[in-house]
């Protein structure tokens, strides 16, 4: 009997990487079979962002692509860009169909893939299936979507809406079922997860509930907004069942930018809530967002914002070069002449990758509780502080794969960190 393949190319943020789980959790349980985005498929899904003008371009770029290793000549698409772009993506030849992040949902009924009249389908049954790990061995769980931030450069808010949160008893559930099947990590994410509010559960408290399951495994934080960590979060971040990492996004070193870009805190209160979070975790990985080029940053502007960079030695920065959002204030000025954009993102990323070798260094020699992964053709372990280290590929880490073991770092360069495992 001729077994029906699927592939999916996730484009931006982990909300995206756990939805694109879900809807492969949907066309697994109709018997299709899973291959990796580049081999012939039956069903090619481009699962999209919209966050820059960039990312638009690279959805089209894996949109042609894509339409290559399908057996129609033709994708499915879906994700941000679909609520920005639909009628584009709609008119491009290699698009049989797009469908809303509403609709992702359904995906599999929507899409034509299966034939709801001999099938046993209910779209109920779908919308609450729990997306098992895709094409990894960590598990992500969204826990809520949607924001109602105002930055002034952000189409975020319109592609994704109000925010919502999930019901505590269907995240824990959710996570119980990714323990049961042996996952070592479960990732919490969302547009704004720390805006999670259900009833009285914040994010801190839904973290505690997580923690208290029974199992060998941990609980990884992503974004939060500075102005949403609370005490409690940061104490909960020092439980050892939790990662030693977050995500906090900066934007600008600049106080004149950052009141220009709608961001609701000051250079000051940034740099203290680093402290606190730091205080007692001096290990803890924090990454940050940049935004380079802005349309009001100044040579001065960009200046404070290296040196913001080097004072706080983010272990790792997502750099993003400005460009206007249609729909959003800042598209209404004048954007900075692209070689200024450049050359500042130059330096930008020459600072980052400095400020990144100094945090990673002071792990050499030391052990820390990692994952083990493949990677390609290669064995890796992520340690709780975010560090992926290369493993020797031998029988011994194959074992490992899948299992939270003791990871020596026994070098680190700008490049590469190496380790092997501890027996």
């Amino acid at each position: 009997m001729y077994e029906k393949t699927f592939s999916i190319k996730t484009l931006g943020c982990k909300c995206n990487q756990y939805e694109s789980a879900q809807i492969a959790s949907q066309f697994l349980s109709y018997g299709f079979k899973a291959v990796p985005f580049g081999s012939p498929a039956d069903i090619v899904i481009i699962n999209t962002c919209t966050v820059t003008d960039k990312s638009n371009k690279k959805c089209r770029n894996y949109i042609r692509q894509g339409s290559k290793f399908s057996k129609t000549g033709k994708v499915i698409v879906t994700g941000c860009m679909v609520e920005t772009h639909k009628d584009e993506l709609d008119a491009m030849n290699e698009v049989q169909a797009s469908f809303t992040n509403m609709q992702k949902d359904q995906l599999v009924i929507l899409s034509g893939a299966i034939d709801t009249d001999n099938e046993n389908t209910s779209i109920s049954t779908i919308e609450n299936a729990y997306a098992l790990p895709f094409m990894r061995t960590r598990g992500y769980i969204k826990i809520q979507d949607g924001c109602d931030g105002g930055c002034s450069y952000c189409i975020v808010p319109k592609v994704r809406g109000n925010p919502t949160s999930r019901p505590v008893d269907d995240i824990v559930k959710h996570a119980q079922f990714l323990i049961e099947r042996n996952c070592p990590e479960i990732v919490l994410t969302g547009i704004t997860i720390g805006k999670y509010q259900y009833n009285d559960d914040t994010l801190a408290s839904l973290i505690k509930k997580i923690i208290t399951l029974e199992g060998n495994f941990r609980v990884r934080v992503t974004s939060v907004e500075p102005t949403h960590v609370s005490e409690e979060l940061i104490d909960i971040l020092k439980n050892d069942k939790v990662c030693k990492h977050i995500h906090l996004p900066l934007q600008s070193g600049s106080d004149p930018v950052l009141m220009h870009m709608n961001r609701p805190y000051s250079v000051d209160f940034y740099i203290k809530l680093i402290d606190r979070v730091r205080s007692s975790m001096p290990e803890i990985a924090i990454g940050t967002d940049i935004i380079v080029g802005y349309p009001t940053e100044s040579d001065e502007d960009f200046e404070a914002t290296v040196t913001l960079l080097k004072q706080i030695s983010f272990a790792y920065v997502h750099q993003f070069s400005y460009s206007p959002r249609e729909g959003t204030l800042s598209s209404n000025y004048r954007p900075l002449p692209y070689d200024i954009i450049h050359t500042r993102a130059q330096r930008l990323r020459d600072v980052a990758r400095e400020c990144s070798y100094q945090y990673r260094l002071q792990f050499l020699n030391t052990i820390r509780p990692a994952v083990i992964e493949k990677d390609g053709d290669g064995i890796t372990a992520l340690t709780d502080t975010y560090l992926k280290v290369a493993l020797e590929n031998n029988h011994y880490s194959r074992s490992k794969l899948g299992s939270i073991v003791p990871v020596m770092i026994t070098s680190v360069s700008e490049e590469k960190i190496e380790g092997s495992i501890e027996l």
